[in-house]
């Protein structure tokens, strides 16, 4: 009886064991999927050093909503008030400013860069990189309704001296936001 207790307690010793161990299939298959246009997620010691520039762009960014005025955006990032393409979703952050802001007053904002998913970065060199941000924004109007929603834009980061600053946006399109969801799977 005491050899049975024993087995026992060492095959469960040895399913826990297995149980803790990574699925590298799962792990290859995300691995893939987070590959898509060239994106990887970054290594943890990568990670802090891309989503402060993100976090920071989005505070600037939900301000301007807020406070109906791209001047608080564009102060912070000049370069976004050039080249605007809104039928390419590049650097088109004041289109959505004028559409909040028509009809009714914004109170507060929450944003959460990995609403969806967590950031991938494509580098270029070492002083440029991509970061696309698939997270949500929800603003909460006057009537106490909310706006907003899922986001997905990449952020084009260029390194000053030894901090990254967002030099150009490219909002997905409805129809980009169709194909990048169809290469996802």
């Amino acid at each position: 009886m005491k050899y049975f207790y024993f087995g026992t307690l060492i095959a469960v010793l040895l399913l826990s064991l297995i149980g803790c161990q990574q699925n590298v299939a799962q792990s290859n298959n995300q691995s893939s999927n987070g590959a898509v246009e060239g994106f990887v997620e970054p290594e943890p010691s990568d990670w802090v050093e891309y989503t402060k520039p993100v976090r920071e762009y989005m505070y600037y960014r939900t301000q301007a909503v807020l406070e109906n005025n791209a001047h608080i955006l564009w102060d912070q990032y000049p370069l976004l008030k050039e080249n605007i393409d809104r039928e390419k979703g590049l650097n088109v952050e004041k289109f959505e400013i004028e559409s909040l802001n028509s009809g009714f007053e914004l109170l507060d904002a929450n944003f959460n860069i990995e609403g969806y998913e967590r950031i991938k970065v494509k580098t270029i060199n070492n002083s440029e990189a991509i970061v696309l941000v698939h997270g949500s924004i929800v603003y909460l109007r006057n009537d106490f309704e909310e706006s907003g929603g899922e986001y997905l834009i990449k952020l084009f980061l260029k390194q000053e001296g030894n901090q990254w600053t967002v030099v150009k946006t490219d909002e997905y399109t409805l129809p980009e936001y169709k194909e990048w969801l169809k290469e996802k799977q």
